[in-house]
């Protein structure tokens, strides 16, 4: 599902072909970057404050050298040296107090290290998201919107919101790049199998999973609707829209 979106977060990175780095992955979950990132040839920490997740990191990890996780919030984590890079796969926009967060973060980088991550554009770019809300409002009323700078997938996606807190933790050269890309919903084939997997997703998964039966089963009819144009090959894609965020700490 967020395959291009690795791709771009990897090539912002400049770790492929790079002399040896010391990474911090925030927000690891179950590790994919981290053990990408050690394939690279360079060592990696990943933190994340989801136990399940970290015990599949590891398991995943096998005997590889290079890589460690580490049960931790991000926000006041300490290690025992700076970093050179800083790295997050849509996994810093949960904090509820980003600038506290950022500014420790950053901390924890070298002079001269550098921030990237990746973080949602708006939800009106994203068609994963406006696909099964358009469904849900032709069936019951819309969930209210969650503040604009309250934790969420979409906190980050004002630049001029992002861009303050960055430079305000004390990173120069903050650069937005817009990335667009097909995201696949799930590897089952036909609209029934893809309504399964778009209704459990995203903003709209909690708003369908309340309502009554009846609902549901409207939600449905008209989710598979909606689906059955979509379809290529009898698989669902829908764009997905991101910023790659970079920043140097002087």
């Amino acid at each position: 599902m967020l395959a291009a979106f690795t791709q771009a977060l990897m090539e912002a990175s400049g770790l492929e072909g790079s002399s040896l780095q010391h990474v911090l992955d925030v927000g690891c979950g179950s590790g994919e970057t981290s053990l990408m990132i050690a394939d690279l040839g360079h060592t990696v920490t990943g933190v994340d404050i989801s136990t399940s997740l970290l015990d599949l990191a590891r398991k995943r990890a096998g005997d590889r050298r290079g890589v460690s996780f580490l049960e931790a919030d991000a926000s006041n984590a300490m290690f025992d040296s700076q970093f050179d890079l800083l790295i997050s796969r849509f996994g810093v926009m949960f904090f509820d107090d980003p600038q506290a967060a950022f500014t420790h973060m950053v901390q924890q980088v070298k002079s001269g290290g550098r921030v990237v991550f990746v973080c949602w554009r708006p939800p009106s770019e994203n068609e994963w998201v406006t696909m099964p809300m358009g469904v849900l409002v032709s069936v019951t009323e819309p969930p209210p919107p969650p503040p604009p700078d309250a934790p969420s997938p979409f906190a980050f996606a004002n630049p001029e919101r992002v861009t303050s807190i960055l430079t305000n933790a004390g990173l120069t050269d903050v650069k937005f790049t817009p990335v667009d890309a097909a995201m696949p919903m799930g590897s089952a084939k036909g609209a029934v199998e893809s309504a399964d997997y778009v209704m459990e997703v995203g903003p709209a998964a909690l708003p369908i999973a309340l309502l009554p039966p009846e609902g549901v089963a409207l939600v449905r009819a008209k989710m598979e609707s909606e689906i059955q144009p979509r379809l290529k090959d009898g698989n669902l894609s829908l764009g997905g829209a991101i910023w790659v965020v970079e920043a140097r700490k002087p």
